[in-house]
Parts: C-alpha cells; structure tokens; sequence
C-alpha cells in the first residue's frame, strides 16, 4: 500500500474520528512548500504526456466528496493525474484533512498533481470561515505553529495554469479575469508577496506605500482569484457588488481575453451551480464546483475529465445520495503495485543502473541461456544497486522465472524510460543524467529566477556541461550528445525546455502486459 493509500484509508473511517498526529503533519507540510517554493506562477501541463487529467472544483473542507471522485476516478498517480482548483479550505468541518491529502499528492506526484490558489487560501479568510477554527479544535497545542504553515503554503500556491489539451489551450483559475489582466506581469510576480488579498501587500520599497505598478499587480491577481462572470449578462468589467472584491466581466472580455492569450476556454469556480457545473458566455466559461450540498443546500457536485485531443470535457455531477455513509472505500483494489511510490523508487534505481546490470546478467550467463539462477540474480541485484534487500524472496516482484531459472533480461525489460528515441543511441548518457535529475532540477529551477516555468535550450546546456564535465574527467561528453539529450526533451520542439517535459523525460513506463496487473475499475459517467 502506497503512503496515500495510507493516509487515505485512514481518513475514510466512520464516523472521521481518527487525526493525523501532528508530527507527521509538520512533515507534510514542510515537504509540500518545499515543492511549491520551486513552481512557477502557473502550472504547465500537457496532456500529451499525461493523455488525459482531472479537474476538480471547490472542495470547502467536504471530504466525503473528494473520497467519492476518487473512488469513481481512481487515486493521484504517475498515470492518473489530477488539477484541484482552489477553495479547499473553510466551512466544511474537513478541511485540515482535505489540506494534508493534497499536499501528499503533491509530494508523491509532482508531474501529475497540479493545486491552484483560490480565494480562501487566504489567511484573513480563513480566519473568518472555520479553517483557523478547525486547527484550533484538532491541534490546540500547535495551532499557532500550523496556522503560520498553512498561511505560507497558501502563498506558495500557483495562481492558475495552463493546459495544452493537444487541439487547443485551456486556461484554470479559481475565479475569473478582467481586463486589466496581463498574464506575462503575472507569471513573473513574487506570489507568495500576497499572504492576503484582503489587505494590501507591503511595497517592496521599505516604509512606502503601494507603487502604481504594485497597485495594478495586486488588483490583477485579487481579479483572478474574486472575479465572476456578470449575473445580468453586461459586456465590459465592473465592480463585483456581491463580494466588495474582484470584478465582473462579461462576454466581451471573455472573447477578446481567449483570443489574444491563445486560449479557447477557461475553466473556473468560486461559484456554486444547482448542477455542479455550468457553461457561460457562448460556452467558453465552464465552471466547476465539487462540493455537493454545499452549505446543507440541494446542490450536486461535479468534476471533469479532459482526454488528450478531445473536443472539450467529460463532465459527471453527483450528490450526497450517491455515497453511502457507511461505504468503506477499498482503494487497495485501485492501486497497483507499479503506482506504489516505494516500488517506484526502487524501479527507479534499477532503471538508471541498467546497462551495469546488463553487463554483469550476461557475464554471469556464461552458456548465453538468457537464465541464471535465482541466488546468482539476487546477488548481482545487491551488489550493484548496493541495496542490502532480501532480492531473493522479492524477486518476483521485479523479474520473470520459469522452470529454467530467472529470465534476467525481464528485469530491464519490463520497465523503461518513457524517452525511447534517445535509449535507442546513447543509453549509457540518459542513465547518467537520470541519475543526476535530483540536481538538474535544482539546477533549473534556480536559472528559471522569473518562475516562468521555462529554461532556454541554451541554458539547459550550461547546466548539462557543468553536471557531464564536472563528473566525466577526461571531458568525453561530447556537445553532440549534450544536443541529442536537449533535443529529445524538448518534446514539442518550441525551443524551450519546460519543467514538465523535464520530468516526462524521465517517466518510469510499465512494459508489462495488462494481464500482469491488477485491472482497474470501470467508470460511469452520468453526463447531463
């Protein structure tokens, strides 16, 4: 069982008596942030490389209706991934719990599990809602401790993101726009500046007031995360009178907004819908909001699925009569071992010592009978992955057998980099830079100062140069290679390497029949 299995299950148990002891939440938290710290402003993704994604509206503290998307949907994972789009927090009684299953998403799936800031991460919010409150009544003794935690977390959010569907751009924010957003000025912003966007943040010159520079930059991001389509259907951007803070935008904004970023929708929430979700302006705002009802009100919730070159969303709405109270949720029937992150760990490190485990199968294999003995494997397993595991109990987890012996070839065979292009001519260096990825990413994501998300080609060979010269002393790495690796990483060939398709390049891929893991359940979608 994966740690998210873990936590999951545990938070499944009627009636929701059991708290996660606050030494383990101290641990979530300080992993998450340090993870949020690296992300750009908005998350980039690209359904090309994880073929199709979630996305999953105001939660409110209702964890109930997070357990039931994930029992119809399947749980976070390398292949399954998932965008939740603000308001986790505040009204419902669970949002500590709500708070801590994201983080640990985040932690186990950084390419695959994406978090947007919405209006109630907010610490002044907060405040006022039941999420202050809520820490309060769980973790007395350290509630001023997590509530500073949680306040920089919130900070540390992205403020929307980006998705390349494959026949178009879509954009996901929590509230909405208006015309005064330029959304180059916000992905270059310090976001975690605005703790609050219910107070002004401090100037960034020492004992002065707001610039007008740091005024607009402020308004802009308070738009994206208040604002709403107008009720009475207005072209143009007014002052939102529900909230006293955002604007409302009409559909002109909207066309003119989607046409000048390149974006063909966007997906929001903030709002409750009677049906979970709901199209404006000529159906180029959807929004999405997953708390069913919501505030003790008739209301469904909902989420969507976007499969890669699909023509729009999949949408599915559901209420509290749908989930039995008394469900125990069996998530270790939706979890494979290939998905539990200790076995991918360990895969992980198979994978970069493959061709010195290639080496020495085929030394051992002296009459080439593509067998060797279970003992001989094991022990090859140890001595050059130089982890002291019992391999021979476990080895039918990770290799082949039959009544010859061990098919030692299954071992490197059933897992791959999912870079096939690039194995095929210069194995030995994409095992090296695998085994420098720790660092090649703190390496980008200090070059990327302007948390674009973003490195130039150029910059991505400095660092390629500094880690290959640094380690091989007789400089063999030649700038061909250096070429090759960028090239192939540069998955869409835009010129530019982006964190993403950095960590899609080296995906761990399942070679393995489907009859050799545990099936999956089967969706039904109640399309309205």
């Amino acid at each position: 069982m994966s740690p998210f299995t873990e936590i999951t299950s545990m938070y499944i148990s009627v009636p929701y008596s059991q708290i996660l002891h606050e030494k383990y939440v101290y641990l979530i938290i300080h992993q998450a942030r340090s993870i949020l710290k690296t992300l750009p402003n908005v998350n980039h993704i690209n359904l090309s490389n994880l073929h199709h994604i979630y996305i999953i509206g105001d939660l409110h503290g209702q964890l109930a209706d997070l357990l039931h998307i994930f029992k119809l949907n399947g749980l976070p994972a390398v292949d399954n991934p998932y965008i939740f789009n603000g308001d986790f927090v505040d009204r419902g009684p669970k949002s500590i719990e709500i708070m801590l299953l994201l983080l640990t998403a985040i932690i186990l799936y950084p390419s695959s599990v994406f978090l947007n800031r919405g209006n109630h991460e907010d610490i002044m919010i907060t405040a006022r809602y039941g999420f202050q409150e809520e820490i309060n009544s769980k973790y007395p003794n350290c509630k001023k401790q997590l509530i500073d935690l949680f306040k920089d977390v919130f900070s540390w959010l992205p403020i929307y993101s980006c998705v390349d569907t494959g026949k178009s751009n879509i954009m996901i924010v929590h509230g909405g726009i208006s015309t005064r957003i330029d959304l180059e000025q916000i992905n270059s912003l310090e976001r975690n500046r605005y703790i609050s966007m219910i107070l002004l943040p401090k100037s960034k010159h020492v004992g002065e007031r707001l610039t007008k520079d740091e005024q607009a930059e402020y308004l802009q991001v308070t738009d994206l995360l208040w604002s709403d389509p107008d009720p009475q259907n207005r072209s143009g951007c007014r002052n939102n009178d529900n909230r006293y803070i955002g604007c409302f935008f009409g559909s002109d904004v909207t066309e003119e907004f989607l046409s000048e970023n390149n974006f063909s929708m966007i997906i929001r929430s903030h709002q409750v819908k009677e049906r979970g979700y709901d199209f404006d302006h000529n159906g180029n705002i959807l929004t999405i909001f997953s708390a069913s009802n919501y505030c003790d009100g008739s209301n469904y919730g909902a989420f969507a699925r976007w499969d890669y070159m699909a023509d729009g969303p999949e949408m599915t709405s559901y209420t509290l009569q749908d989930m039995s109270p008394n469900e125990q949720l069996s998530f270790n029937k939706q979890v494979t071992l290939f998905e539990d992150p200790v076995y991918q760990t360990l895969m992980k490190k198979i994978v970069g010592k493959k061709s010195l485990l290639k080496k020495e199968f085929e030394k051992a294999d002296k009459n080439q009978t593509k067998h060797l003995s279970p003992t001989i494997w094991s022990d090859i397993m140890k001595n050059i992955l130089q982890i002291d595991l019992p391999w021979l109990t476990l080895r039918s987890k990770f290799v082949r057998e039959d009544a010859q012996g061990v098919l030692y070839n299954t071992t490197i065979e059933d897992y791959a980099l999912d870079n096939t292009k690039f194995q095929k001519t210069h194995t030995g260096i994409i095992e090296d830079l695998y085994m420098w990825k720790d660092t090649l990413i703190a390496l980008f994501n200090l070059i990327d100062s302007d948390h674009s998300g973003f490195i130039s080609r150029d910059e991505f060979s400095d660092v390629l140069k500094l880690i290959f010269y640094g380690k091989n002393v007789n400089n063999d790495v030649n700038q061909t290679y250096i070429e090759e690796i960028i090239s192939t990483m540069d998955f869409n060939k835009d010129g530019k390497i982006d964190v993403n398709e950095f960590l899609e390049s080296f995906r761990i891929v399942n070679m393995k029949k489907p009859e050799n893991l545990h099936d999956k359940p089967k969706r039904k979608w109640n399309r309205w």
